[in-house]
């Protein structure tokens, strides 16, 4: 279920119209009825206030399901993923490149894009690590940026396939998946950055290079 879907039901079960939602948003009701219709999506920084004027948790807004949802208590923040990593800030190259975005969310995937687009960057999408794998067959990219939590084949499995076929591949993991284990073995399975969900445009983009 994509954002907008979520944001129609939830709307429609506290029973507020679209220019309510609007009027709580700061927002024009015909923006509301783009994001249910799929039209458009709301920017990442609406994510909070689309929260609570619905009561709902940030998590279902992106498409992260229960199943998916890291444990309480083993979840890594930016610096501590950095730090298994031995992360080196370094300044990024300008240069254009062609990302492939691997997340079963819509929302995640077009949020990436434009962030990517804005700053050069060339996309396309895959909904899991199995269409992943189809076009990298078929597509020449620069790097690939892999959620975890996808149904069909995860980020991780994804990854080592990627890693055995492509080796020279650049893959940047962004997952709130970010338990030690899972940046651990990240790392091991050849990822060359884990980027911790929810994010900043700057990280992402720094890592790309």
């Amino acid at each position: 279920m994509n954002i907008g879907e979520v944001i129609k039901r939830r709307r429609q079960k506290r029973d507020i119209t679209q220019a309510e939602l609007a009027e709580m948003l700061g927002v024009t009701p015909q923006a509301v009825s783009r994001w249910e219709m799929g039209v458009s999506y709301p920017d990442i920084a609406m994510v909070p206030g689309i929260a609570q004027a619905l009561w709902v948790s940030a998590d279902e807004l992106l498409g992260i399901s229960p199943q998916h949802a890291a444990p309480l208590g083993g979840v890594l923040n930016q610096s501590q993923a950095d730090s298994i990593f031995d992360y080196i800030p370094a300044a990024v190259s300008g240069e254009g490149k062609r990302v492939l975005i691997v997340d079963d969310s819509d929302f995640m995937r077009m949020m990436l894009e434009d962030i990517l687009s804005k700053h050069g960057h060339s996309v396309l999408q895959a909904e899991n690590g199995k269409e992943c794998l189809h076009m990298l067959k078929t597509e020449t990219v620069d790097l690939c940026v892999l959620d975890i939590g996808m149904p069909v084949m995860d980020g991780l499995e994804t990854l080592k396939k990627i890693r055995e076929e492509y080796p020279e591949l650049k893959v940047i993991m962004l997952s709130a998946l970010s338990s030690e284990n899972n940046v651990k073995l990240a790392l091991q399975l050849g990822a060359a950055a884990f980027v911790v969900k929810p994010f900043c445009a700057e990280c992402l983009i720094e890592r790309i290079g």
